[in-house]
């Protein structure tokens, strides 16, 4: 009987060292193990990772791709920290952290057995060029987040809290690039779930006031008005005409339907 106790205890002691120190080459291994059973959501992101080292619960991967409506957003260098305890008691908590030369980001991501996702504590940094590929854009600068709570679900987006600010943002309309400042962005949900976007700015020469309202659909809502101050290039103050229609005080309103 002893002998059998110890047999047991020893090769329990080997699956759970086998189990704590899995390399992390099968991460890679999972995530197209899902993709290929069509586990993903259609129109779902599509992660890729190269060259990992670590174990499943602490690793990283040289090499991230996030794959986004058919577009490959690099994100560098994947960390990330995946904790047993979690799994035991079914809500898996993991810590993710990515970098690269131009951007970085930090989360801390939960899950319950229903499919509820929550995104905890995102903050980073990023160049605005980064979302060029799905909004067009003629500015350049960096964006600093800072996201309290993120929520959904496989159907919808339930929860969303935080702040975006667009920093040392340059106008690239004429033949040189023109400073226009600083700009805040506040994330939220309405009683609707649609999600808003109310926008304001730091005193900047081409100051905004409004917001922009997204359904879950795709359909948005942009509402705002500009306002060109002092110190304001001749150009832009020209060019801002194109959004939208200029009052009496010389400001431009926007009031745009449409669909991304």
């Amino acid at each position: 009987m002893k002998g059998f106790f110890a047999t047991f205890f020893a090769v329990l002691i080997v699956l759970v060292l086998a189990i704590l120190n899995a390399p992390a080459s099968l991460v890679p291994m999972a995530l197209q193990e899902v993709e290929a059973r069509g586990l993903l959501q259609p129109g779902a992101p599509k992660l890729t990772l190269s060259q990992t080292s670590g174990t499943v619960w602490e690793g990283e991967a040289a090499q991230a791709v996030l794959l986004v409506d058919g577009v490959p957003l690099a994100l560098g260098k994947l960390s990330w920290q995946l904790s047993l305890m979690s799994l035991l008691e079914k809500n898996p908590s993991l810590q993710l952290f990515a970098q690269a030369a131009d951007h970085q980001l930090q989360a801390l991501i939960s899950a319950t057995e229903q499919g509820e996702v929550t995104i905890r504590h995102i903050e980073g940094n990023l160049p605005i060029s980064l979302l060029e590929p799905w909004f067009p854009m003629l500015i350049k600068g960096e964006v600093a987040f800072v996201i309290d709570h993120l929520v959904f679900d496989p159907r919808q987006l339930l929860a969303l809290d935080g702040v975006l600010n667009f920093e040392y943002v340059d106008w690239l309309g004429g033949e040189y690039d023109i400073p226009l400042g600083s700009y805040l962005v506040q994330l939220s949900l309405d009683d609707k779930k649609n999600i808003m976007l109310q926008l304001n700015d730091f005193s900047a020469t081409l100051g905004i006031d409004g917001f922009v309202l997204i359904s879950q659909q795709g359909s948005y809502h942009f509402n705002a008005t500009l306002f060109p101050r002092e110190n304001l290039a001749p150009e832009i103050a020209q060019s801002i005409t194109w959004f939208g229609k200029k009052d009496e005080q010389g400001n431009v309103r926007i009031n745009k339907r449409g669909h991304f």
